[in-house]
């Protein structure tokens, strides 16, 4: 409601102006449309609503994946921004926290980087704690799903997301100003607001400035917010409570054999003249137990004063012939509540205000930017605790999150430097994280996160048809924590490495490899962080790790139009610090989290094979891949539940692979005089398993890992004429096949679909370019739990929901 007054007022000022604008309109639209991204910036895939111009072939045989900036704009996290994206699936904490899974593999196995630099933080720690991101102005995403360790270290063993937030201007614009404004109006989906200036001097200087903001109040969901098995599976039907899935709907679980008072046909006269006597005789002699008052006998027999005496019973005025003794009684009752229609405590809140620098020189530039966000929102359907045999549980408080992040940014590049370089770059970043989780308003635990890192990269000049870069990586951080539920100790980690990388390019075939050394450093810090009873180290101590990483790959293009690329790839990564030290519960995982000193380093050996074709509008790329891990690392049930029921696991290692395949399809059809017309699909499937498992490993947690992504199947329609631009969609989430266990197996949910929609409109107005939209997600307003979100038995994604909205450009 805040922002109508002024959405009537541009919807007048165009309804006036139409007329006299419509002839200029496709004029303006297309010289923008013309103005081809600057140098340094990312040309995404498939953006032709964006660019009047075909996209590289080279891009496509890549394997590099860059999300556009309309799909970025609708998302509210990250996992979310890269969804459509066949291999990459959100983690799904919640509707407010979702990192990427590439392959089945997230958290410290896939780099989150801005601009190049890293910006991991607590996200890779705790799945409920998000990664600080801006959607409405972000340039472009680029995801590469193989490993990329040569490049950018163990923590892309399994791919890297980088985000090009557009802060630092590469090369100048082509006018002295420009200012991107965007309201959005959200049903049962964020409101938003933001605004994007550039100011420049068209000699040498460039400045950005930007701010923007998303909240919401809460969601709607179509029906409850506990899935239908968490009333129908919790008691087998062999009998006993399945505890692992009890939990997991944080549900209290359990079943009492109750004596049944009509079943025996006398009373116990001497037993009831003794309590009657001696009350307190019932709890210390009868252990409570009204059995005991109650006998089939029609007398009994008991020394009294060491004589032998007879008591004649009389008839149980309740008896019943026939009746069975004990009844069962199975009670499941929610230690969280289950809503129903609206996910509570899903409030969500994201503020970003940003500011970046460039400077031109005649063989480069350098730019500096200070980039702050803050969230806050709550974790639906989840508690910190979870308590078991209460009267009530109405002291069970909401988990939110609280996260401010700093960010400095410092970057340089400066062509031919040297008769022998071709490009030196220079990145150095400050990253000052802050990350607490709350039960209400007390603080559970709170994380300062720290990290200062650079990097030099030089690409020497092109020998013949050799082309190459080398450089140099050191970041060091520092990791705090305070709080009542602390379950890291304070640790410093150093890390440094020098990489190269070269490539033979000829005109139909190349190939390229890369090698990395590393060293990194974890360094405790901390006397006080007290160690868990269970836990398996007993005194903390520094750990140290060499890595070494290399791949090797190459591609050939068969014909004009059809291309073959092929990698191998071996990467190490070391144990992060939760792995090695982390001690006592750890509540946003439902888990008592025991790290293990003795960890080895991490090994992967992948091998990808990829097609790619491009003929006549149609583009079909579809990849094979294997990894196998040697000492994988995974927690690994005890089979032990500790305080508050949560299980208690270990940090283990095993043998383990991962096989999958992606397929992408587009074909661009013109239609005329009705614009063009693109029809892509997408499939993926994944699976990830144990290939030397334990016999506790298979007792405890099966084969495969639990919460691992399931099949998909998309479909989507592009439409194009002239200012209109319309888009559907819908993808299907097959029923979870590879189930893994927590002691009990875990339970599947139904599969389901997901449709969006979306409309825009350009217009122009005087100096101004205004894109009118409305989109839509959800359509079907189904139940969509998906299995790879640890919440799916209790928070299931939002139902229908709409965004309208309006971006215009001065």
């Amino acid at each position: 409601m805040r922002y109508s007054g002024l959405m009537l007022l541009v919807l007048l000022a165009i309804r006036g102006q139409y007329a006299n604008a419509q002839t200029d309109v496709q004029q303006q639209v297309v010289l923008l449309a013309q103005n081809k991204p600057q140098d340094g910036e990312i040309i995404p895939l498939k953006t032709l609503s964006y660019y009047a111009s075909t996209v590289d072939t080279d891009l496509l045989q890549s394997g590099l994946v860059h999300v556009e900036p309309k799909r970025i704009a609708t998302a509210n996290s990250l996992g979310e921004a890269l969804a459509h994206v066949s291999g990459i699936q959100s983690s799904a904490f919640g509707p407010n926290a979702g990192a990427p899974i590439i392959r089945s593999l997230s958290g410290h196995r896939v780099s989150i980087l801005e601009n190049g630099q890293s910006v991991n933080a607590m996200n890779a720690f705790s799945g409920n704690v998000n990664i600080p991101f801006e959607p409405l102005f972000s340039r472009s995403i680029a995801v590469n799903k193989s490993a990329d360790v040569v490049r950018y270290g163990g923590a892309a063993i399994g791919g890297r997301v980088d985000i090009d937030t557009g802060l630092i201007s590469r090369s100048l614009e082509h006018e002295d100003h420009r200012l991107d404004v965007v309201f959005k109006k959200g049903f049962n989906d964020f409101d938003a607001k933001g605004f994007k200036l550039n100011i420049n001097n068209q000699k040498n200087f460039s400045t950005n400035v930007q701010y923007s903001n998303q909240h919401i109040s809460s969601y709607k969901i179509p029906g409850n917010s506990k899935a239908a098995v968490c009333d129908t599976l919790i008691f087998p039907t062999g009998g006993g409570v399945n505890s692992a899935l009890a939990d997991a709907c944080q549900r209290d679980a359990r079943i009492n054999q109750l004596f049944n008072k009509a079943s025996p046909k006398y009373l116990n006269q001497y037993v009831l003249d003794d309590i009657a006597a001696n009350p307190e005789h019932f709890y210390d002699y009868y252990d409570g137990l009204e059995s005991l008052k109650y006998t089939d006998q029609a007398s009994s027999q008991y020394f009294v004063n060491g004589r032998l005496e007879t008591f004649h019973n009389p008839e149980n005025p309740d008896y019943v012939e026939g009746s069975e003794k004990y009844r069962t009684e199975y009670i499941k009752r929610d230690v969280t509540p289950n809503y129903s229609k609206k996910l509570e405590n899903s409030y969500m809140e994201n503020k970003n205000l940003a500011i970046g620098s460039s400077y031109f020189f005649d063989q480069g530039y350098i730019g500096i930017s200070l980039d702050h966000k803050q969230s806050d929102y709550g974790v639906p359907g989840f508690s910190m605790e979870n308590k078991s045999f209460q009267s009530n549980y109405t002291d069970m408080l909401p988990v939110g999150v609280k996260i401010k992040q700093n960010k400095l940014t410092l970057e340089s590049v400066i062509e031919q430097p040297l008769p022998f370089l071709e490009q030196l770059s220079f990145k150095a970043s400050q990253l000052d994280n802050r990350s607490g989780e709350y039960l209400g308003r007390r603080e559970a635990n709170h994380y300062h996160f720290k990290q200062n890192a650079i990097e030099l990269a030089i690409k020497h000049q092109p020998l013949q048809h050799l082309v190459g870069e080398l450089g140099l990586n050191y970041a060091l951080r520092d990791v705090r924590g305070t709080g009542p539920q602390r379950y890291l100790p304070n640790v410093k980690t150093e890390n440094q490495a020098f990489f190269i990388t070269e490539k033979l390019d000829f005109s139909r075939w190349s190939v390229d490899a890369g090698y990395r050394v590393e060293q990194l450093m974890h360094r405790v810090n901390d006397d006080t962080f007290q160690l868990a009873r269970n836990a398996s180290n007993r005194q903390l101590e520094d750990q140290k790790f060499d890595l070494n990483s290399y791949f090797i790959g190459g591609q050939v293009r068969v014909t004009d139009h059809w291309g073959l690329q092929l990698k191998y790839s071996y990467s190490q990564r070391a144990p992060e610090i939760n792995e090695l030290y982390a001690s006592n519960p750890h509540y946003s995982i439902m888990t008592q989290e025991e790290g293990n000193q003795q960890l080895r380093k991490e090994v992967a050996k992948s091998l990808e094979l990829s097609s790619s074709i491009d003929w006549r509008g149609t583009a079909l790329r579809t990849t094979l891949y294997r990894m196998k891990f040697d000492d994988y690392l995974f927690l690994s049930h005890s089979g032990a539940a500790m305080a508050n029921r949560l299980p208690l696991k270990y940090w283990q290692q095993t043998d383990t692979q991962i096989d999958g395949f992606e397929v992408d399809l587009s074909h661009q059809l013109a239609l005329q005089g009705y614009g063009d017309l693109t029809f892509s699909v997408f499939a993926d499937w994944v699976k990830n398993k144990a290939t030397d498992p334990s016999v506790i490993r298979l007792a405890n947690d099966g084969v495969y890992l639990p919460n691992m992504p399931t099949n998909r199947y998309g479909l989507s329609l592009e439409w194009q004429k002239d200012t209109w631009q319309a888009r559907w969609s819908t993808v299907y989430y097959d029923k979870a096949e590879y189930l893994g266990k927590n002691v009990s197996s875990e339970v599947a949910l139904p599969a389901y679909s997901l449709m969006d929609a979306s409309l825009s409109k350009k217009m122009v107005l005087k100096n101004a370019v205004f894109d009118l939209f409305i989109q839509a997600s959800n359509l079907l307003n189904q139940e969509a739990r998906p299995h790879q979100s640890p919440l799916k038995y209790i928070a299931p994604l939002p139902g229908r929901a709409f965004q309208i909205g309006v971006q215009f450009t001065l």
